[in-house]
Formats: C-alpha cells, sequence, structure tokens
C-alpha cells in the first residue's frame, strides 16, 4: 500500500474510534476497574514494518492477564499496574509508550472484565467481557437459555446481594453496568411449571374418573 494511502487508511481508523458511539463506547470504559483475572486487549493495527512485535504480524489482538497482583505486563509497556486504578488512566501510561517508541501506529486498548454466568445457560462459565456488552449480551456469549430456565428469574450478583433481577422479555433494556467478578445467574423453572401439561393431563384424567364413578352409580 502506498504511504498516502495508508496514512489515510490509519486516519479513517482513528475518525471511527472517534465517531459518537466510539465516544459513548470511552464513557461507558471512564469508570472500569480491573482486578486480578481480568484481562487488557491489545489492538495494533501498524504503518508497515513499523511495529514488529512477538506474535503480531499487520492488524492483531492479543489479550494480556492482569495477575495475582494486579499487575499486567504489556508489549512497549512493560508491568503496568492495573489494579486500584481507573483504567482510562491505565490506557494513557500504555498509549504514552507506544507513541515514545513508534510513530504512524494506532493503538486501541480494550478491558476485560471477568463474569461468571452461571444457572440454566447452555454454556455455563467464566467470560471476559467488553463493558459496553450488555446482560443480554452476555447471556448470548454463554449460548442463550435453556429450556428449563425461569424466564422471570435473572439476577446479576454482586458479591453477597442481588443488584438487578430482570426477565427474559426486559434484560434486552436492562442497562446495569457489569463489574469484574459480577456473577450474571438464570434460574430453574419449579417442577410444577416444567410438568404443567402432565398435571393438567392427570387432572383432567382424575376428574373424568370421579365423574364416571358419579354418573355409574
Amino acid at each position: 500500500m502506498r504511504p498516502t494511502l495508508l496514512r489515510m487508511a490509519l486516519a479513517a481508523g482513528l475518525l471511527a474510534w472517534s465517531c459518537p458511539a466510539a465516544g459513548q463506547a470511552r464513557q461507558v470504559m471512564s469508570g472500569v476497574r480491573l482486578g486480578p483475572g481480568d484481562a487488557i486487549r491489545l489492538e495494533v493495527f501498524p504503518e508497515r514494518g513499523v511495529l514488529p512485535l512477538e506474535g503480531m504480524e499487520g492488524q492483531q489482538r492479543l489479550d494480556y492477564d492482569v495477575d495475582s497482583s494486579g499487575r499486567v505486563l504489556v508489549p512497549v509497556a512493560g508491568v503496568v499496574q492495573v489494579a486500584g486504578r481507573d483504567f482510562e488512566d491505565v490506557r494513557a501510561e500504555i498509549e504514552r509508550a507506544f507513541a515514545a517508541e513508534f510513530t504512524g501506529a494506532l493503538v486501541r486498548l480494550i478491558p476485560l472484565l471477568r463474569i461468571s454466568v452461571l444457572g440454566e445457560v447452555r454454556t455455563p462459565g467464566l467470560f471476559p467481557v467488553d463493558p459496553t456488552m450488555s446482560v443480554s449480551d452476555v447471556i448470548a456469549a454463554a449460548g442463550g437459555l435453556t429450556d428449563l430456565a425461569n424466564q422471570n428469574d435473572i439476577r446479576v450478583i454482586r458479591g453477597d446481594r442481588t443488584v438487578s433481577v430482570s426477565s427474559a422479555d426486559n434484560v434486552v433494556e436492562l442497562r446495569e453496568s457489569l463489574l469484574s467478578g459480577d456473577r450474571i445467574v438464570v434460574g430453574r423453572r419449579s417442577w410444577a411449571s416444567q410438568n404443567t401439561p402432565w398435571l393438567i393431563g392427570a387432572g383432567a384424567s382424575v376428574l373424568a374418573s370421579v365423574l364416571t364413578a358419579i354418573l355409574v352409580r
């Protein structure tokens, strides 16, 4: 790619990152704080031959875990203290390190929160979650609800308290901001609700038997 075209492409990338939607995303992330078990996603858009980082060729993204001491090892920036700091401060420190070493490279950093999705979802477990994702986005990442899910019992649990309860119909509109370590728990339908058709059929059979016994007397 010619230098002029390459500069135009990078400018377009910067413009996209500064658009209103991206600005809203950065606003969402402004209060984010990471801790051990979370991660930082590093995306680099270099000019050809400018950024020879190990494991990165061309446009790449790599995730770097926050260790038990609350620090993360990032190329170029080295060891960065993450725990206890606003993510925007961490972002600024890493971007300054790249700017000091390279020119013409666009660097984008995304915090990834450790969120548990438990209960009646198809693939329960731990998920790295972008703070711009909603509760419904995270449930979708876990494969969605199972057939046994209680669609009126979707909870966000933080520590030992429930911070929100929603239904499957309303969870799309739920704007609860997720924090590192949060758990999304989907309840299971009661035995009676799972077996409603059988109970109705059994009840009808009993009623029919009683009526028959009364009529033949």
